[in-house]
């Protein structure tokens, strides 16, 4: 009897082919009454059979074709990346209006001078960025070696113009030479000529000092105004170390602020109506 009740399932099954044997043969040999009795016995398992059908089919449609749902997280993801691409470009515009700015104020800080604004368009690096293309030139007053600076201090000098491009040589070329001074002392001297140690930039060569100038790490070095093309007393740099050792190729390195890697927007100095002082 155990063993009956342990394949329990079994007979269940097998009770219920026998039944629906029978009810198939008393279809077969029933007339009306018959047919009505087996399709009202079959019903709840057609029902059921029909919605297992039903949730098949809604099951592949989801599967294989574009649902709503899909539809619409499309949307969002194209309306994310539209928001993003504004927001990248807010930033943007954010930070050119603080560099514009920052020009600005430098210009309004200078009225005696005059400037034509520029953006870059071109560098050239020999190892260091030693030469930039500004688009502006000759259609907007720009000549040969008119000065190029930031609010940051002295980029370079014109060497090259076009009807709306000029070519920069600048403090990073080993070509560059400018007249300066130590703005503490006063005491006059020329610097160019990168100084390296252990392959890192320092800064540039300040030489040509007095015998007895006093020039210390933390001096700011300015232009002098001498020779012409730099007006006197722009900001070039801070002195970062001494040579020690007596009078040599230099008498000390001097770091400069501007940034020429990621120099994007500059002044070029067409005119200056009195000395900076």
């Amino acid at each position: 009897m155990r063993k009956l009740w342990k394949n329990r399932p079994m007979w269940i099954t097998m009770t219920a082919i026998v039944l629906l044997i029978v009810l198939a043969a008393f279809t077969a040999n029933g007339k009306g009454t018959g047919d009505s009795l087996f399709r009202t016995a079959l019903a709840p398992v057609g029902e059921a059979l029909h919605s297992v059908q039903q949730a098949v089919g809604a099951f592949f449609t989801r599967v294989f074709s574009p649902s709503e749902l899909e539809a619409e997280n499309a949307r969002l993801r194209e309306t994310l990346l539209v928001q993003q691409e504004k927001l990248a470009l807010l930033d943007e515009t954010e930070k050119e209006n603080a560099r514009l700015s920052e020009l600005l104020n430098f210009v309004e800080a200078n009225p005696q001078m005059r400037f034509v604004t520029a953006s870059v368009i071109g560098r050239d690096s020999n190892p260091y960025i030693d030469t930039v293309m500004l688009n502006a030139g000759s259609r907007s007053g720009v000549t040969e070696k008119m000065a190029v600076i930031t609010a940051e201090g002295v980029v370079g000098r014109v060497t090259e113009v076009g009807p709306n491009w000029c070519r920069v040589r600048t403090m990073l070329n080993d070509e560059m030479r400018i007249s300066v001074m130590v703005q503490r002392t006063r005491d006059e001297g020329m610097l160019g000529g990168l100084y390296e140690k252990d392959g890192e930039l320092l800064g540039a060569m300040l030489y040509y000092l007095p015998g007895e100038a006093d020039v210390r790490v933390g001096d700011v070095i300015r232009t002098s105004g001498i020779g012409g093309s730099f007006p006197k007393g722009l900001y070039v740099g801070t002195v970062v170390a001494v040579n020690d050792e007596g009078k040599g190729t230099y008498d000390a390195i001097v770091s400069m602020d501007v940034d020429f890697l990621h120099l994007e927007n500059a002044l070029i100095v067409t005119g200056v109506d009195e000395a900076v002082r």
